[in-house]
Parts: C-alpha cells; structure tokens; sequence
C-alpha cells in the first residue's frame, strides 16, 4: 500500500519547511554548543527534512517546492550581488583579489582533478555536484543552491556536497589559522614588504558602512527590481544557444542574472539596506526543499566524493600560495583570500580578525565578490567534469 505524506498543502508544506531553519538557527545562538562548532545549523537545516521526507512526514517531490525555487534562487543571487563593491575592494585590496581569482581557478581545475581520479566511483550525474562544490566554495551557499538548482543536481548529490564542504572545510580552517605561526618564512617568500602591509591598514579605514536599518520600502524596491532582472533575464535565456546537459535554457538564466546582478551592483541599489537578510532567508529556505528532495538510497559513492573534495581543496591551497607569490601579499592576507571564497563571509571575518583586526573590513568584500564569480565558475568545473565523464 503506498504511503502519503502528513503533510502535503502548500500550507502544511512551508510551516515544516520554514520552522525548520527557524528551530536550528534559534538553537545555535541560545544554546552556543560546540557541536555546532563542527556541525554549524546549516549542516542540521539540509539533513532534517532528508529525514522527514524519506519518513514520509512531508512530500520529497512536489510543486510547492518548483515554484518556490523558480524565484527565489535567482532572487536572492540579485540580492546577494547588489552588496558588491568591485571599486572600492580593487582600491583597498586588489592584490587580495588576484590571489582569491586565482586560488578560485584551484578550486575548479582541483574538482577537475579529483573529478578525473575518482569518476569510476561516483554515482551519476556527478559531475553537477562537483559543479555545486565548487560553486560552494568560491561563493558560499547561496551559490551552491543555485548552481545545484541550475543544473538540476539530484537533491542526494547536493546532500554529499553539503556534507563535503563542511567536512573538509573543518580540516581547512585550523589549518588557515596556525599558518599565522609561519608569517615570517611566508611573508619572505611571497616577497612582500611592511610598507604594503602598512598600506591596507590605512586603506581600510576609509571604508564605506552600509545601513543597517530597513523600512518596508526597501523591501519592496528589492523586490521589485528582482523580479524585473529575473524576467528579463528568463526572456534572454530563451534567445541563448542550448548545449546540454550543462548549458541549458535554465542555466542561461541563473549567469544572465548573475551578470545583471553584477551590473546592479554599480547602481544606487547597492545602498538599499535589507539585501542580507532577505537573501539569505530566500536562501535557507531552498536549501531546505533541497534537502527534503533527497531519497537516502541514493547515497552510494559518498566515501570518494569526500575523497575527491579533499584533493580539490589541496589544489586550491597550492593555487593560493602560487597566488600570494605572484601578488606580493601577506600571510594574513593569503589566508583571508582563502577563507573569503571557501569559507564564505560567515567565516572570513573571524579568521581575519584571528590574523589582523583590520583586515576584518576586507575579508567581507573579498566573500562578496567570491558571491559574485561562484556561479560562473561553478558551472565552468561542471562542464570540465562532464566532458570527463
């Protein structure tokens, strides 16, 4: 007898799918348990609802999700974008940006390489995940949904990925921290002199802050100029030529509004108050649908995703020491430029605080222009590993 989900109305459907980022997020910050320290709520916000759907508490496939997310995810990547300062970061640390461009090609030819090695082992459509994880870590996790959603990965591929990215990533980041300890044979090596050191300190005082206060005509004017760039940018898709799997119509739409996004950015609109926390809400909740969309029998090759993952962020760490060579920066400033794309802007402020306080301003443009190149280069790493596939 075939079972039915408890829940299966639009209103059921969103009271779980919402309470549960609610439930976890509140449970971080009251209870602070180190569990989360190695398990952060987003780990806990994609697993839950894996659980609830395959034990048929709600639906694992259903329109409320699709329609959800035909908005949302190119919604909150115009939102996510419209925080970009390209001129002021080139003026304060464009050599950070060289290094963390640079070190973001590691991470796409790294799931090149590790795509390679260990395809025989991988499940299907693998190569969309490598995609999504590579998207993930130039970026953050706005781009991993929307690169995954854009090409269509399997909601158990994207379980792998998220697990991947904050396994390794809990190797990586003690190891970004410690490397503070070897700045003296670093800083000789990479050639750079107290004079440029000194420069980015003066730089970032001068800093533009952006308001933290929102009236509900921000969120209006946000919205209607998202739903207008992600019109057109549907109408556009249509006129672009297909080459599946990986250049679909669909994913013509996700780069034309990542590059309207961009180019918004440039606009007054980067001075709307209220891009933050309307994306990221837009973006927990998809990542919720993505995780409830996972059929856990479906979870075979996870050892050699975890595996190739490791490789791709070793490649990344070769890139980011070539880079620093290359650019004539810091230890510290290598580190932030690491952390900025892999770690995301959740985490690069704290390991910039860790190496030097007033680099703190600047690992948050770095994680934002990571927002900006995640999904161009996210669907680059798919297309290398599906030509390999």
């Amino acid at each position: 007898m075939e079972s039915h989900p408890i829940f299966q109305g639009t209103i059921g459907v969103m009271a779980v799918i919402t309470m549960i980022p609610v439930f976890f997020l509140w449970l971080e910050k009251k209870t602070q348990w180190k569990v989360f320290n190695y398990l952060p709520a987003i780990i806990w916000i994609f697993l839950t609802p894996i659980f609830l759907s395959n034990l048929d508490v709600i639906p694992r496939s259903t329109p409320i999700y699709d329609n959800y997310k035909n908005w949302a995810v190119p919604m909150f990547i115009v939102l996510m974008l419209l925080d970009i300062n390209i001129r002021e970061t080139l003026k304060v640390a464009w050599r950070g940006i060289g290094v963390l461009v640079l070190g973001s090609v590691g991470i796409v030819v790294g799931a090149a390489v590790s795509f390679f090695l260990f395809r025989s082992g991988l499940p299907e459509n693998a190569w969309s995940g490598f995609g999504a994880l590579a998207g993930s870590w130039i970026g953050g996790t706005g781009n991993l949904a929307a690169v995954a959603e854009s090409l269509d990965t399997p909601g158990e591929l994207v379980g792998m990925v998220v697990l991947v990215d904050n396994f390794v990533y809990v190797l990586y980041f003690p190891i970004i921290l410690s490397c503070k300890r070897w700045a003296k044979q670093f800083n000789r090596f990479s050639r750079v002199s107290d004079e440029q050191i000194r420069h980015i300190e003066e730089a970032t005082q001068e800093v533009e802050k952006k308001s933290h206060e929102v009236h509900f005509k921000d969120l209006l004017t946000l919205l209607g100029w998202g739903f207008t760039t992600i019109l057109v940018a549907n109408q556009l898709a249509k006129l672009m030529p297909a080459l599946p799997p990986v250049l679909t119509e669909k994913t013509w739409a996700m780069l034309l509004v990542t590059t309207f996004g961009n180019l918004l950015s440039a606009t007054p609109l980067k001075k709307v108050p209220g891009t933050e926390p309307l994306a990221m809400t837009f973006v927990y909740i998809s990542m919720t649908m993505i995780g409830a969309s996972a059929d856990l029998r479906n979870l075979a090759g996870a050892q050699w995703f975890l595996l190739a993952g490791v490789i791709c962020i070793v490649v990344h760490f070769l890139f980011i020491i070539a880079g620093a060579r290359l650019f004539r920066v810091d230890v510290s400033m290598a580190a932030v430029s690491s952390v900025a794309s892999v770690g995301g802007a959740a985490s690069a402020p704290v390991a910039a605080g860790f190496h030097r306080e007033e680099l703190v301003p600047v690992s948050i443009m770095l994680s934002l222009i990571g927002y900006g190149l995640g999904n161009y280069l996210g669907v680059a790493a798919a297309q290398l590993c599906q030509l390999m596939s």
